[in-house]
């Protein structure tokens, strides 16, 4: 069984620190293996001599140290090694005149014979390079290469040239996974996984119409691997389990977990992962997670994202309520139908040493609320419920770090009044719910004689807060749609109150992110703004009345 973890770090921002970069850390949570996110940036090269640039030749050769040593690091921690890598991407160098799509010479084509070998020698330059590979990631519907100035390439689906339209999605996929299946495990005796992750619709991750073509002319090999998000699209609520996974045949398949959400906070806030793993999304028509899963797949195991995921903030100083899900991943890998209450358990014995009984049961109590506060806090149900399709069940609202007001305004225009009332009642119940926990966690660190002195209690505070302006935003926007209806003096003024109520609530939240064992605050370019500009005209309204 294989249990994956694997470390983001984001181009541009200085890497994490983090209690996982000790390997030997991992391996005694239960991972085997570890994914070199880093290696996606020497795609498509034939070592730092292949570049003409100096200064590049020299960040791209410290890379290659980097992961390196990181293979070394992982032998010795007994983690096997997985190389991550993008196709099609290539040194600008590199590209001939025919690998191009025609016409189009910052794009790779999909239907160049001379690109694919290209890419694959490269691949094969890699794996000389780095001892001890146990495998390569192949990533096919995304890439780092729009990022890095020395690569040029793209995902699979993109071109339409005269050249390669006339290879559909299906060939283009069946091309280069066989390909470079016969590369990496006929020729050179390693394991393949081939992720399903697309970044625009209609992909091999959440189309299982396209997935089921493309299986049938795969070859049937175990160790070539299918890895697919858990989720239907990206790691957001209000998804089904992955549809296309299901569609592999007795192919194995590796399941990726993020356990430092990305759109929920990124672990500034407790948001404990386990029970949705195990037991799917509860928000959804038939929740369907591991426990039942696990029979009708061949699961290969599971692959943990621990630290990393999306472009921005929070930034996390602590990294307690992340540790819970790092936690639960291996052991869910094991037994699909673990309990995650007696995972949670185990996590505040063992991971946080707490033996004062009220004091744990408040933990538990905290992790068992997170779910339901993050879906309550980040979405807005009644216009999550009813999308058409299963991409940005968030509406674009929050988006890392970033709150915005417009996108929450457009979305309350188009819900039906009598949704607009459930969507303000959601976030006061997640803010209630943190409020409770905030205070019994204070109540119980202090008679639990200094137990407590490491936790980030204060970030229940911090998500409060959050969770208050948000839900006196929507109060005043449903307010400020409702007065529009006639002239009711009363209800534009109720609107003003609870848009400044939004502003009160925004500025404690900044002010909270100073506490011990917070994140950075969440942030808004048009928060304040689009606030006033409601005040005037409710104002305005109020004196014409």
């Amino acid at each position: 069984m294989l249990v994956l973890a694997t470390i983001l770090d984001n181009p541009g921002e200085p890497p994490a620190e983090t209690r996982y970069r000790d390997l030997t850390e991992l391996r005694k949570l239960g991972y085997t293996g570890l994914v070199a996110y880093q290696s996606s940036g020497l795609s498509g090269l034939m070592g730092p001599d292949c570049l003409e640039n100096e200064e590049m030749r020299r960040w791209v050769g410290e890379l290659y140290e980097q992961v390196e040593q990181l293979a070394g690091r992982a032998s010795a921690a007994g983690l096997g090694l997985w190389l991550n890598y993008d196709a099609p991407a290539l040194a600008q160098e590199l590209v001939g005149g025919g690998m191009s799509c025609v016409r189009q010479p910052h794009c790779l084509c999909p239907a160049s014979d001379e690109m694919l070998h290209r890419s694959g020698r490269c691949l094969e330059d890699l794996l000389a390079r780095i001892d001890g590979v146990e495998g390569v990631v192949l990533r096919l519907g995304d890439t780092d290469a729009h990022r890095l100035d020395y690569l040029v390439g793209n995902d699979l689906y993109a071109p339409h040239c005269a050249r390669c339209n006339r290879l559909g999605r299906t060939a283009r996929l069946v091309r280069f996974i066989r390909y470079f299946y016969e590369l990496v495990v006929q020729k050179l005796d390693r394991r393949l996984i081939v992720r399903g992750w697309n970044l625009r619709p209609g992909g091999l991750h959440d189309d299982p119409d396209l997935c089921g073509r493309v299986m049938q002319q795969l070859p049937e090999d175990d160790r070539l691997i299918l890895s697919f998000k858990f989720t239907h699209t990206d790691f957001w609520r209000y998804q089904n389990w992955n549809p296309a996974s299901l569609v592999c045949g007795d192919r194995p398949i590796l399941y990726e977990l993020q356990c430092q959400r990305e759109y929920e906070g990124k672990g500034a806030l407790p948001n404990y992962q386990a029970p949705l793993w195990a037991g799917g999304m509860p928000e959804t028509a038939e929740p369907m997670g591991l426990a039942q899963i696990s029979r009708r797949v061949n699961l290969a195991g599971l692959w943990a994202w621990v630290r990393g995921g999306g472009w921005q903030g929070p930034y996390v100083n602590d990294e307690t309520w992340i540790d819970a899900n790092v936690y639960a991943a291996p052991q869910l890998a094991v037994d699909p139908s673990a309990d995650p209450r007696v995972l949670a358990r185990q996590w505040i014995d063992q991971r946080l040493g707490c033996k004062d009984t009220a004091l744990a049961a408040a933990l538990l109590d905290v992790l068992e609320h997170s779910a339901a506060n993050m879906l309550e806090m980040f979405y807005i149900g009644p216009y999550a419920r009813n999308r058409m399709d299963p991409w940005y069940p968030s509406g674009d609202v929050v988006q890392d770090d970033v709150i915005d007001a417009e996108a929450a305004w457009s979305i309350m225009q188009r819900l039906p009044d009598s949704a607009l009332d459930e969507a303000v009642a959601e976030k006061q119940r997640a803010a209630d719910r943190l409020a409770e926990d905030y205070r019994m966690l204070l109540k119980c660190a202090a008679d639990a004689n200094g137990e407590a002195e490491e936790l980030p209690i204060h970030c229940l505070q911090y998500g409060q807060t959050l969770a208050q302006s948000l839900g006196a935003l929507l109060d005043g926007l449903t307010r400020y749609r409702r007065s529009h209806r006639g002239d009711d003096v009363e209800l534009a003024r109720s609107a003003a109150n609870a848009i400044r109520q939004c502003q009160n609530h925004w500025s404690q939240h900044q002010r909270t992110a100073n506490h011990f064992g917070t994140a950075t605050a969440f942030r808004s370019d048009n928060l304040w703004d689009f606030t006033q500009r409601l005040l005037e005209k409710l104002e305005t309204k109020s004196v014409k009345q």
